[in-house]
């Protein structure tokens, strides 16, 4: 489903470059389907073996036009974490870490990109800060809400003007809610729209609230908007775990 998107916004022609975050093993990923489409693919990750093995399923005389970033720390924070929880932070760092993430990331990864992706990396991010602060620390909403606008700084920061910047998110689980044990295909953008309303999502994915962040940050209030869910599938992740994955695009002028 994902790999679909990203083929529709490929531009004509088979020489755009396309970037995407949280990659992974990229199992998630058709690379020879987006291969088909793209002049490179751009994987970044924390974890460079998992981006060997990526490359190793595709085809030699193309494994050239697959390059891996690793390790890229797309949030940031993981080096501070410890840090902020000790109290040992300013506010003006703490302003400043979004812009100074989404240039360190452009400027690692080779920046701009005419689309980009974002694979589920956001609630992983976002997990880091409540292992290490806890969810009762006096700075976890700050560093959470700074972790969130700093994801979408770094996703305008990749995408080039005009371009393409997607944000696929898993926002609920079966484990918190009631999914269907199998996805035929439909968007389920309606599901995540009552599971929201219930309650039953991971709140730091909730589709309103990133959107309200993009509209209040200047930067990207400036040339972009966050808009969706624009489309919502059923993600197995083994034979038990089932995500509700949303869609949000952020357009830039």
């Amino acid at each position: 489903r994902l790999t679909r998107h990203l083929v529709t916004r490929a531009p004509a022609g088979k020489t755009a470059r396309l970037c995407v975050l949280g990659a992974g093993n990229a199992h998630d990923l058709e690379l020879g389907t987006l291969l088909e489409h793209y002049a490179e693919v751009h994987l970044v990750d924390l974890d460079a073996g998992a981006l060997d093995r990526a490359r190793s399923r595709v085809p030699e005389a193309e494994a050239a036009r697959v390059v891996g970033h690793a390790p890229v720390d797309v949030s940031g924070a993981l080096d501070r974490l410890e840090r902020w929880a000790a109290g040992r932070i300013t506010l003006e760092e703490l302003m400043a870490h979004a812009g100074n993430t989404a240039r360190s990331v452009a400027q690692k990864v080779g920046a701009p990109f005419e689309v980009v992706a974002s694979a589920c990396l956001l609630t992983q991010i976002q997990r880091a800060p409540l292992f290490v602060l806890g969810d009762r620390h006096p700075l976890f909403e700050a560093v959470r809400h700074t972790l969130s606008v700093a994801h979408l700084r770094v996703l305008h920061a990749l995408v080039g003007p005009g371009g393409h910047a997607l944000l696929a998110t898993d926002i609920s689980a079966n484990k918190i809610a009631d999914l269907p044990d199998a996805d035929a295909g439909e968007d389920l953008s309606a599901l995540a729209a009552e599971l929201t309303k219930a309650g039953k999502i991971f709140q730091v994915a909730q589709p309103d609230l990133l959107k309200a962040m993009a509209k209040d940050d200047p930067v990207l209030a400036h040339d972009s908007t966050l808009e969706g869910p624009v489309d919502a599938w059923l993600w197995h992740n083994g034979p038990q775990d089932r995500f509700l994955v949303v869609l949000l695009e952020l357009h830039r002028a």
